[in-house]
């Protein structure tokens, strides 16, 4: 199994890969982060969205359910799409490393392939339901990708780093506000309730309301939104397309575009580096897995302690860490380590290759997560958004990896690509592709 893809100085064109370094390395980690991505994208689907950040919601916070929220806090929240971010920005340099076509039309190609990824984005969240769809995003990120594509990779680097760096300042301010907020109506709170409230004091009762409901994690909200749940089809549709305007404009512009980007930047950056593609020295690959897991789990384990020593308070959920932008990207440098490194010696072979598989389709089964979760807690399907405990939804998420694993590999064995990727690639080139093999 080859994995040379040709030397390559800092400051040039990348080279196009053959279909066995591709499936042998970067589908491979692929495949890890997407079905990575299921283990907590599967509580939004299974609970109220606001358990996704905070096990508060879904009463998580001892107990069986407490060690499953802390081991997916740990190993996968972030990390996950932290390394889907990456690769897709280094599926963009693989995109354009056309060297016989002009630059012109694989322009003309990428503007052609960018649009398609939105209009997937906007069914995912619109209409299979997903309010944390990343395709969107993703579509939207690309668009201003294609300009960072001849930079060196210590441009693309710093460019990625200054925006983690912007990005943690933001969830700094946002953690300083949210502690103070909440501080100021614990006093109030403790205050003898005959006392009549002070107009200011009424004003800070005011923002900590305002507070929830503008993350839709107030009581009243996450009951309205489990019934909504259980309701029928158009009925969620409906009911959910405010939110998902909200997520995929202001939500876009403040935040999700530029964790993307971010992120992008990096692994376009890692892949002018020769990271992705088993490369560089055993020794690297060493490093770059102990270092990361060393940072990143001490991080998150950092973080963990904090929420619970807090009393599980929204300040010390989610992107409210000031630390979150760390966390997570170490975790991932940790996990492109190992799995890079297994590649390079050849080990768990047929590991490796399913998981290829999966992420060879990663279109396709990354919005079958929402056909397939949907119809599991939605009430047009079995109708079990809330009803389970958060233990009870690991083997869920087991047997989807399972069905994926399985028939990623039956379908590549029959047809070139995804039925996704292949609608994807027929209206980037303007063409019906083949598609079997």
């Amino acid at each position: 199994m080859s994995y040379c893809c040709g030397s390559m100085t800092a400051n040039s064109q990348i080279q196009p890969q053959d279909a066995k370094t591709r499936i042998s390395s970067i589908n491979t980690l692929r495949g890890f982060a997407l079905l990575g991505i299921l283990l907590m994208n599967i509580i939004g689907f299974a609970f109220a969205f606001a358990a996704y950040s905070n096990p508060v919601f879904d009463d998580a916070t001892y107990g069986i359910n407490s060690l499953v929220y802390g081991f997916m806090e740990l190993f996968a929240e972030g990390a996950m799409r932290t390394l889907f971010s990456m690769l897709f920005g280094a599926g963009l340099l693989l995109f354009v490393a056309k060297p016989d076509v002009p630059e012109s039309k694989v322009e003309q190609f990428f503007y052609r392939r960018t649009p398609p990824l939105i209009g997937f984005g906007v069914i995912d969240a619109c209409f299979f339901l997903w309010l944390g769809d990343i395709l969107f995003v993703y579509g939207a990120a690309g668009l201003l990708l294609y300009f960072f594509r001849n930079l060196s990779p210590v441009k693309l680097a710093a460019s990625g780093f200054f925006l983690l760096a912007c990005l943690t300042l933001l969830h700094s301010v946002n953690h300083i506000e949210a502690k103070e907020l909440r501080q100021n109506v614990s006093a109030i709170e403790a205050l003898s309730g005959e006392a009549a409230k002070t107009e200011a004091q009424l004003g800070v009762m005011a923002q900590w309301e305002t507070f929830f409901s503008h993350r839709f994690v107030s009581p009243k909200q996450i009951a309205g939104e489990l019934v909504q749940r259980k309701s029928g089809y158009w009925v969620n549709v409906v009911s959910q397309a405010p939110i998902t305007i909200l997520l995929q404009t202001r939500g876009l512009v403040f935040g999700s575009l530029w964790d993307a980007l971010a992120m992008m930047l990096l692994g376009m950056a890692m892949m002018k580096w020769q990271i992705f593609n088993a490369q560089r020295s055993t020794r690297f690959y060493s490093v770059l897995c102990a270092g990361g897991f060393a940072v990143g789990l001490g991080v998150n384990a950092y973080e963990i302690f904090q929420l619970k020593a807090s009393g599980f308070e929204m300040y010390w959920s989610g992107s409210f860490r000031p630390t979150y932008e760390i966390g997570r990207l170490f975790m991932a440098l940790g996990y492109i380590g190992a799995i890079t490194l297994s590649c390079k010696h050849q080990v768990l072979c047929s590991a490796q290759k399913a998981l290829a598989w999966v992420g060879k389709m990663a279109l396709a089964n990354y919005l079958s997560h929402s056909i397939i979760c949907n119809s599991i807690f939605m009430g047009f399907g079995l109708g079990l958004a809330g009803e389970l405990e958060r233990y009870e939804v690991s083997p869920v998420v087991v047997g989807i990896w399972t069905f994926q694993l399985v028939l990623s590999s039956w379908w590549l064995q029959k047809f070139k690509f995804g039925p996704a990727e292949w609608l994807w690639r027929t209206l980037t080139y303007g063409e019906r592709q083949p598609l079997k093999n």
